[in-house]
């Protein structure tokens, strides 16, 4: 059921729940025990600032290598 959450799939909210608690609490090194208290939306917003933040980086080091 998770894997199929991970690549897209349709799955329960409580899985869902559980996946994004895990990904905002790996990512930003919370404990899950504290980060379950962070309203949904904070995570959401957070993880897709980190996401486009992960992104830049990337682009940017693909364009030092290629000089």
């Amino acid at each position: 059921m998770i894997r199929r959450a991970i690549k897209g799939g349709e799955v329960p909210p409580t899985i869902a729940l559980e996946i994004l608690l895990y990904s905002y609490s790996k990512t930003f090194a919370i404990n899950p025990y504290v980060a379950k208290d962070t309203p949904i939306r904070v995570m959401t917003d957070m993880l897709l600032v980190h996401g486009e933040i992960e992104k830049v980086k990337s682009e940017e080091i693909e364009n030092a290598t290629k000089k």
